[in-house]
């Protein structure tokens, strides 16, 4: 019988039987031998640095093919399913993907999309002015917090609260520049409804029941709100779909969603365009 096993699980196998030879060392002689302890943590470090690579390079690989099939999608709505190819664990490249969508918006996407078939966007008014207030206050409250912190001599907890602080910043600055270069995009058989990095869905027109103003909707246990700062983006239209749908917003998954509520800047239109594609 032939045993075949990937080159990325071999290296897992290795990596994993080097951790196990180290803690077997330091448990056999209590502190460790100091040339297999160098040689092992050696080993450990190259194993974990090929198999990044690979896995960055399968990645890569499988992103271009899909940007060449699928012209319509953007970053996220990529990157997801070519990490899946590369890592079968989907809580574990669901998480990659998200802190690389974060990273990617944040520090590395600047230049907008030109010639994009671009329905609307997402409260594009105002929207930056909120945001840059709420960034305004976080870093307020880092300076605030570092000085008391550091008068109680706590470093380690001066330290996580710096981290957390900095996270929730370039949190907010790729949301927010995601909002504003990921626009609503309607094909001939459906749209695409994102927000942010927060989420993004493909719904078909005949998954759709109605769209509704949502100041005279009736939104219920069952419907998703694509708002963060729901008090500075309340959200003025309100889908109704057919079937349930399995929804992921960051790291939270909802199974068995009905409605989903969000904002756009030309709602009025969207709604008369919608309702001529579901009537047609």
């Amino acid at each position: 019988m032939k045993i075949s096993i990937s080159r990325t699980r071999l290296l897992s196998l290795l990596f994993v039987t080097a951790c196990v030879l180290k803690l077997l060392s330091l448990l056999l002689t209590g502190h460790g031998h100091r040339l297999t302890d160098n040689v092992l943590s050696g080993l450990m470090a190259d194993l974990l640095l090929l198999r990044v690579i690979i896995m960055i390079h399968g990645t890569v690989k499988h992103y271009r093919m899909l940007r060449e099939s699928r012209p319509c999608e953007d970053f996220p709505e990529l990157l997801l399913p070519a990490l899946q190819q590369v890592i079968t664990n989907g809580k574990i490249s669901r998480m990659l993907a998200t802190e690389s969508t974060l990273m990617y918006y944040a520090f590395f996407k600047w230049k907008k999309e030109e010639n994009a078939p671009v329905t609307s966007w997402y409260a594009r008014k105002g929207l930056a002015a909120v945001y840059g207030i709420f960034i305004f206050l976080f870093l307020l409250e880092m300076a605030g917090m570092g000085l008391l912190v550091s008068r109680l001599h706590y470093p380690v907890l001066d330290r996580i609260l710096l981290a957390a602080g900095a996270y929730s910043i370039v949190f907010l600055v790729a949301h927010l520049k995601a909002v504003l270069s990921r626009p609503v995009q309607v094909d001939a058989t459906g749209i695409y409804l994102r927000y942010g990095i927060v989420s993004s869905v493909y719904i078909p027109f005949a998954q759709m029941a109605a769209i509704h103003d949502y100041r005279k909707a009736k939104p219920d246990s069952h419907t998703v709100h694509f708002s963060l700062l729901k008090a500075f983006e309340p959200c003025n239209l309100l889908l109704e779909l057919k079937q349930p749908l399995s929804l992921h917003l960051l790291f939270k998954h909802k199974p068995a969603v009905r409605q989903i509520a969000f904002r756009l800047d030309d709602a009025e239109g969207f709604r008369r365009m919608l309702d001529q594609q579901l009537t047609s």
